[in-house]
């Protein structure tokens, strides 16, 4: 077959001489002007990273080296080349640990007694291009997550500005129909027909205050903003109460304060936390709802489980599940973990993990 006229810039990791030149033998079969590097080490591989250090289109790395070896080397080296193709090339013949290698994120796994010109050449040829592949995946993904997320901000913030609106515009004018009215049950002295129905009209703005502080909250509490992530979520046990009838616990860890700095997390949590009390309003039949709030090593976790129905394993993955999608969007928005158990009978537990960044303070 033609030798292929593209210069790699190849780093083979080798610490046999013989191995390193039966590799460099393969290579300039099959590859004209292929530019070939070499480490003995890890410690010398490390020495070869440099701000103004050479690029390397592929790495060849042998998995037994005289200061690392196996699954610690294949890790600490896929860290130092993050956008270079790594080979593996070893005498190891374990199939399971070929397997955990690609899982880790090797482009392929070659035995040196199997290696030919030509076999080197494609899997050197093929990892490459899944790299570049891979590479514009992530960018493009990377793009629509930051359009996702510059679009979920615009949404809480039109959210907030309409909360406002209505809890100050409808609000002001409700209150002043309500001191209105007043006046006019005074006005109406003795009159006990008309003081019944200004006494009714009065109930009613009054409910229409209560209804319109309801969704002003719904759509954007002011307590978060104000009191922060733990006094949002007592509220929405709060609200859970008094809709189902169903009792709310929340739990904080050695009973602190959490304030998170960082605006968008804080307002993704609680949405997500939103969304999972409204599934179990919605579904779960619950008579106890309990919230656990813990940090641990700068992560926050968030524990959310009832003692409802609960739901098949199918229904956790369902792709037009929107109460979930949103849970999962907006988890990956702020790169949390979002995990769901639930079983038919059983309840639901939802956890979400994310780091703090080192953006949250906690007072005791």
């Amino acid at each position: 077959m033609k030798a292929i006229e593209k210069t790699y810039r190849i780093l083979v990791v080798e610490d046999n001489p013989g191995d390193f030149l039966l590799i460099s033998d393969c290579l300039r079969e099959q590859m004209i002007g292929v530019d070939i590097s070499g480490a003995t080490s890890f410690g010398e591989l490390k020495e070869l990273i440099t701000d103004d250090g050479p690029f390397y289109d592929v790495v060849l790395l042998d998995i037994t080296l005289p200061d690392q070896v196996g699954e610690p080397l294949i890790r600490e080296t896929l860290q130092l080349f993050p956008y270079t193709p790594v080979i593996i090339l070893t005498g190891y013949t374990d199939f399971e640990f070929s397997v955990r290698s690609l899982t880790l994120g090797v482009s392929d796994y070659l035995l040196k007694e199997e290696i030919t010109p030509f076999v080197l050449y494609k899997s050197i040829l093929y990892s490459v291009e899944r790299k570049k592949i891979t590479f514009d995946l992530e960018t493009s993904e990377k793009r629509v997550r930051s359009f996702a997320l510059q679009l979920n901000n615009a949404i809480e913030e039109e959210r907030s500005r309409i909360a406002r609106e209505i809890h100050d515009e409808f609000g002001q004018q409700l209150t002043g129909m309500k001191m209105g009215l007043s006046a006019l049950e005074e006005m109406a002295g003795g009159n006990q027909e008309i003081r019944t129905v200004v006494h009714e009209i009065q109930t009613q703005v009054d409910e229409g205050i209560g209804a319109l502080r309801q969704i002003a909250n719904e759509l954007r509490p002011a307590i978060l903003d104000k009191l922060g992530l733990v006094a949002a979520i007592e509220w929405l046990l709060s609200d859970f109460e008094k809709k189902t009838g169903a009792r709310g616990y929340l739990y904080v860890s050695n009973k602190a304060r959490l304030k998170i700095n960082d605006k968008n997390l804080s307002v993704n949590i609680f949405r997500i936390c939103q969304e999972a009390i409204t599934n179990v309003i919605k579904h779960a039949i619950a008579t106890i709802l309990q919230i656990f709030v813990r940090v641990k090593d700068s992560q926050l976790h968030i524990n959310i489980s009832d003692n409802g129905r609960g739901m098949p394993a199918r229904d956790q993955h369902m792709p037009l599940s929107m109460g979930l999608l949103n849970m999962q969007e907006r988890a990956a928005l702020i790169g949390a973990e979002l995990s769901i158990e639930s079983a038919p009978g059983k309840g639901t537990i939802i956890e979400i993990k994310c780091n703090l960044y080192g953006d949250t303070n906690i007072d005791s």
